[in-house]
């Protein structure tokens, strides 16, 4: 997760999205039982999870795997068969798109993803040259390949895919359909919801940080100064962007940047202001996310 300038993301996002307004995601209303009941499911399977790395079966798996199966993966493969799709397809008779997952807009989140991170190393590069005069390999691609191109795969298909799911494309979006008649002022209602989705967002992280750390102040800070405000920044960036694929490649790269140059700056702060100029300039190249007619007419026959 990104560690700095959460601040500056925050307000420049919601600053500009003031400008332009916000505008109400589609969704199928969800009821306060499916909500309780896929963030309790969610606990347990936390908790679940601290069990089996308790007796060593996490660790084995990884290990077996060189690394190629990340311990996250293990994990939020549960959380997405269980939660997501036990709990909120099954039981709470949502759709891909009541959740955020509208096909048709991951082409385009997939290039800008993929422009981002090139973009990120080159940035890398260049600042590694004017500050040390050199440019240097990232030294872990020969050592740790495995284990690296195996995070980034966790984070892709495990922690970034069930998080936004859950706690931008789900709960972000459910808590603004029913503030809606509550609050008058569509800034309050965002606002609010965005309060209450990343509160539930910290408090799954708990479990996990007071296992590996106990009950501390760092814990503490870490908790509130880091998973609640990227969860604040990636709840704009999504409804700023309203490509719930988008959001999670940010997340992912910045859990697993993949750095190919010896980084002097973290690369997630760099992957960060990216997000943001592209949150700025996403409705420009929101015409090309419905141009994909094979992904739109898949889609649209699933729904029949």
């Amino acid at each position: 997760m990104f560690q700095d300038n959460e601040e500056f993301g925050f307000e420049l996002i919601l600053n500009h999205r003031r400008m332009s307004g916000f505008k109400m995601i589609e969704s199928k209303e969800s009821n306060y039982k499916t909500m309780a009941l896929f963030f309790a499911v969610s606990i347990v399977l936390v908790i679940l999870y601290l069990g089996l790395y308790v007796v060593g079966i996490v660790q084995s798996v990884e290990t077996a795997s060189s690394g190629l199966i990340d311990r996250s993966l293990i994990l939020n493969l549960l959380l997405l068969t269980i939660a997501v799709y036990g709990t909120l397809i099954l039981y709470g008779k949502l759709q891909g798109r009541d959740i955020g997952l509208v096909t048709r807009k991951l082409p385009l989140a997939a290039v800008i993803g993929l422009i981002t991170w090139i973009l990120v190393q080159i940035a890398e590069a260049a600042i590694s040259q004017i500050g040390t005069g050199s440019v240097e390999l990232n030294g872990q691609w020969s050592t740790e390949s495995l284990s690296i191109i195996g995070l980034l795969i966790g984070m892709l298909f495990g922690t970034a895919l069930y998080e936004e799911i859950g706690f931008r494309g789900f709960f972000l979006i459910q808590f603004r359909i029913k503030l809606k008649d509550s609050f008058e002022n569509r800034y309050l209602q965002v606002a609010v919801a965005l309060l209450l989705s990343q509160a539930l967002f910290t408090v799954l992280h708990v479990p996990w940080r007071v296992f590996n750390d106990g009950w501390t102040m760092v814990v503490v800070q870490e908790l509130l100064f880091s998973v609640f405000l990227n969860g604040i920044i990636y709840g704009l960036l999504y409804l700023r962007t309203e490509n719930l694929f988008f959001v999670m490649m940010v997340h992912a790269l910045g859990n697993a940047p993949t750095s190919l140059v010896s980084p002097i700056v973290q690369p997630s702060n760099l992957l960060l202001l990216m997000a943001i100029i592209w949150a700025v300039i996403w409705p420009k190249l929101r015409r090309w996310e419905g141009n994909n007619t094979i992904l739109s007419e898949v889609v649209d026959s699933t729904r029949k």
